[in-house]
């Protein structure tokens, strides 16, 4: 795969998120120690910490923080102790980081005008250690400092040093790698936890993948693999309209979402769908006639009849040959699946047929009394022994 760099093209952001712990530094008189002594529990100290209000009052804080990693995410990589993104992207993005700090705003001053009430809520909870909570409790101006949110968005510029410039020009090169990494490993965990074993899927599924597509086609320049993908991933999305069945997604269009999958798995795959190697249609055929020779196997048909042999009809076991006869057109995917979708109709009432009862001769019911004259008389002549004189003679 052709690697381009393009560092014009992206931009780096970097995101700060100033979060107060909730908790101040642990004395020595906070411990008592000898005979009678305790140690605070782990609800109020820890690691040389004092906790002087509930930790649950922050954890909207850390809610967002952790959203905003996701939205960066979702458009770039992690890079330089920031997010590398795309240059067209950047006001898309500032705008949605512009939101969460709103949002962060309006969570400090709930936060800062409940802050005396929250350490007298925790010193209520905990009151054989209120003193030691009081004594460490710090201002509500001081607090308010140590909460803070902002943002930063830079371009990448190289140093006119060729030898940091390569350094440079690697580093980024490693981005098309660890973006391939991450395609993999989500299209590994969307087809075991969605497709595999199935025979459709849901229509939701198809929010996955076009993440996935976004975020391919925000970074491409940085793969040449990455626009082959993308169109495999916008003509799959096109299907989910065009082929759904109520909320799902079934067959024959549901196999070319598994072969897209399945492309998108292997970083083998990646290459050589890229290089024109391997195409969907091909994947697709495979497991479609992969899923008949299985059913034909499980479900073996038998025909019976009362005509000759030569009379019998082709059994399902053919089902491969017609598979086989199915035109692919390469250069349009769902031409392709149409086509298929007739001939796996025609099949299926061919199957149909398979599944009457078997023809069985008529037998004609036998009568309830024998009639008088269908029974056989047996006209031979009886011999008869003759009569013996005394019991001395012997009949020969």
């Amino acid at each position: 795969m052709t690697k381009v760099n393009h560092l014009n093209r992206l931009c780096v952001i970097h995101v700060d998120f100033d979060i107060w712990s909730g908790q101040t530094r642990l004395t020595a008189a906070d411990l008592k120690l000898g005979v009678g002594g305790e140690i605070p529990p782990e609800k109020i100290a820890l690691l040389g910490s004092k906790k002087i209000c509930d930790p649950a009052k922050l954890k909207g804080f850390h809610r967002l923080k952790t959203e905003t990693r996701r939205l960066l995410l979702k458009f770039g990589m992690p890079f330089m102790n920031g997010f590398a993104v795309p240059v067209e992207k950047v006001d898309e993005i500032t705008g949605k980081l512009d939101d969460v700090g709103d949002q962060f705003n309006a969570l400090k001053q709930d936060f800062i005008r409940g802050y005396n009430m929250a350490v007298d809520e925790w010193c209520q909870e905990n009151p054989e250690y209120e003193g030691a909570l009081r004594a460490g409790a710090l201002p509500k101006e001081t607090v308010e400092k140590r909460i803070a949110f902002e943002y930063q968005a830079f371009m990448i510029v190289a140093d006119s040093d060729k030898g940091h410039a390569v350094k440079l020009n690697r580093k980024v090169e490693s981005l098309g790698d660890d973006l391939i990494s991450e395609v993999t490993q989500e299209a590994n965990k969307f087809y075991t936890e969605r497709l595999a074993g199935r025979d459709q899927c849901a229509l939701t599924t198809r929010q996955t993948l076009r993440n996935i597509r976004d975020k391919v086609d925000g970074l491409s320049f940085l793969n040449s693999a990455f626009t082959p993908l993308v169109k495999l991933l916008d003509q799959t999305l096109r299907g989910y309209d065009q082929h759904a069945e109520g909320r799902n997604v079934v067959a024959p269009f549901f196999y070319q979402v598994v072969a897209a999958v399945l492309i998108m798995s292997d970083k083998g795959r990646i290459e050589q769908y890229a290089n024109g190697a391997l195409t969907v249609e091909g994947m697709a055929v495979g497991m479609v006639c992969a899923e008949l020779v299985a059913n034909t196997d499980q479900k073996p048909v038998h025909h019976v009849s009362a005509q000759p042999a030569a009379s019998v009809g082709p059994e399902i076991g053919n089902t491969n040959a017609q598979a086989a006869e199915v035109q692919v057109d390469e250069d349009d995917i769902d031409a392709f699946f149409n086509n298929y979708a007739e001939n796996h109709n025609a099949g299926g009432q061919k199957e149909e047929k398979t599944d009457a009862a078997p023809v069985v001769p008529e037998v004609a019911e036998e009568p309830l009394e024998t009639p008088v004259e269908n029974v056989m008389v047996n006209q031979t002549p009886v011999v008869e022994t003759p009569p013996k004189d005394d019991a001395n003679d012997l009949y020969f």
